[in-house]
């Protein structure tokens, strides 16, 4: 009989449980990059035994990201740091996962503690982060108060 403590293959993958942590937005990257705070972050869900852990929603274009903190996986040199959080993960015992993400219309969005609302001139001021024209698949924008971003 299986339980959420049992063993689970899928296809050539066999996860030690059927405890996933799910991808959760935490903004914490730079240039799109992994770091410390993110090894330490998810490690700690595969050292609780954790089956599969996923990283957090990757851009998978720099045009594509929700926030200025978001990862990413758009250039070669982001690909270590992630690199390293699945090696990390695996030898926990935990199955490594990623969720690929473009935000669309959603993109050059503040993050959350900032307002969740577009980048704009003053985050630029405040903070060095200057809005970018994202590539969407519409001129309307995500919601009223919002640019139409359509290159």
């Amino acid at each position: 009989m299986s339980h959420l403590f049992s063993p689970y293959t899928l296809k050539s993958v066999t996860f030690r449980n059927r405890v996933a942590v799910s991808p959760m937005s935490q903004y914490r990257a730079s240039d799109g990059l992994a770091n410390d705070w993110h090894i330490v972050h998810l490690g700690r869900f595969a050292m609780g035994s954790a089956g599969l852990v996923f990283v957090e929603a990757t851009a998978v274009t720099d045009d594509g990201r929700r926030t200025h903190g978001d990862l990413g996986l758009w250039n070669d040199e982001q690909i270590e740091p992630l690199a390293r959080i699945a090696t990390f993960l695996e030898a926990e015992g935990a199955v490594p996962g990623i969720q690929l993400g473009h935000a669309g219309r959603k993109s050059s969005e503040r993050r959350p503690w900032h307002g969740e609302t577009p980048v704009d001139a003053k985050d630029e001021a405040d903070r060095g982060e200057a809005p970018w024209r994202a590539m969407v698949p519409s001129p309307l924008p995500y919601a009223e108060g919002w640019p139409s971003r359509m290159r």
